[in-house]
Parts: C-alpha cells; structure tokens; sequence
C-alpha cells in the first residue's frame, strides 16, 4: 500500500471494512518508534487545528481572533494524555489478560484509529455546512466507528476472541483516562473552562 494520500484514504476505508486486517498491515510495517511518535504529534496538531476551524466557522470563536494559544495547547496535551494512557492501558491490561500485544504496537494502532475519526469529522464538518441533521448522525457514526476500529484493533493485537470484552475495557479505559487527566490538568491548576471547554 502507498504511502500517499489515495493510500491512506484506502487504509482508512480497509480500517472500518475490515480492521483487523487494517492492524496487521499496520503493525507489519515495522515503523521505527520516533516515526510513531511524530505521528502522535501530528494527528494531535491536526485534531486541534480542525476543532479550532470548526468552532471559528460555526461562530464559537470570532473569525478575526483565535482561541488563547493556551487554551489550544492545553487541549492538545490532554489529547495526547489520553492517546498515551489509552495506549498503555491496552498494551498493559491485555497483557495482563494473555495478550501478546506491545506499547509500541498499540500507540500506532490508537493513532490510527484517531486519524479515521479525523476523517470522519472533515466530512461531518463539511456536511454540517450544508445539511446540519447530515452532520450530527456523522458524529455518532463516527464514535460508533471509532470504538468498532479500536475494538477490533486491539483484539488483533493482542490475539483475542471477545469483541464484547474488548469493548467494556476500552469504555472502562476511556473513563479512567479522562479521569487521570482531569486529575492531573486540576494538579497543576488548569480546568476545562479555562481550556475554552
């Protein structure tokens, strides 16, 4: 598979068909840990970036100023935050299970994940600018989607059969990485208001 946009849009659309077959190819790519990592930064800057335009085209923000940079890269770090915790939880609980799985394995395939749900909110923006019911059924579409991909991601990483367990840990996962960082954004004196939540 190419590494170009058609590529990618491809690996996308293999992601919801079949996502397991989407991990392997994935995880059978070898790609050296500083490139995992700078896709973690890249797909974070991205989300951050289309959520500001987002808000600046519906009018939650004056389209002759911006979002405090503060608040920008405070979403950003608890973005990140989440995809680390997330990323370990199911590195380390599927182990824990008899998974075979590795950290390194399982950041590529939540990056990936987060990418097709990028996707997903281009077009539910795009959509939204002309038919706005058309946008909000893309957005549960989308969670629906998101939790489909990583459920089936995580089984294939780690060799199991249950797609229903695999699910309630990663809904359980999601809590307590908000939790953990909510707790940590209120140690260090932030909180989602002043976040521009």
């Amino acid at each position: 598979m190419s590494v170009d946009l058609s590529g990618l849009l491809g690996l996308a659309r293999l992601s919801v068909a079949e996502p397991r077959r989407a991990a392997r190819f994935l995880i059978g790519t070898g790609l050296p840990m500083p490139v995992r990592w700078l896709a973690l930064v890249t797909v974070v800057v991205c989300s951050v970036v289309l959520a500001q335009a987002t808000m600046m085209i519906l009018g939650a923000i004056p389209a002759d100023g911006a979002a405090p940079l503060g608040a920008a890269v405070s979403t950003a770090i608890v973005q990140a935050g989440v995809m680390l915790v997330i990323s370990a939880g199911i590195a380390q609980v599927g182990r824990a299970a008899g998974g075979r799985g590795g950290f390194a394995d399982a950041l590529l395939l939540v990056v990936w994940a987060e990418v097709t749900l990028l996707l997903l909110q281009v077009a539910q923006l795009v959509a939204g600018l002309a038919v706005p019911l058309l946008a909000d059924l893309l957005l549960v579409a989308g969670m629906v989607i998101f939790f489909w991909q990583l459920t089936q991601f995580t089984m294939e990483l780690h060799g199991f059969t249950s797609a229903v367990k695999v699910f309630f840990a990663l809904l359980g996962g999601f809590f307590v990485a908000g939790f953990v960082m909510l707790t940590v954004l209120g140690i260090v004196g932030l909180t989602p208001a002043g976040m521009g939540f």
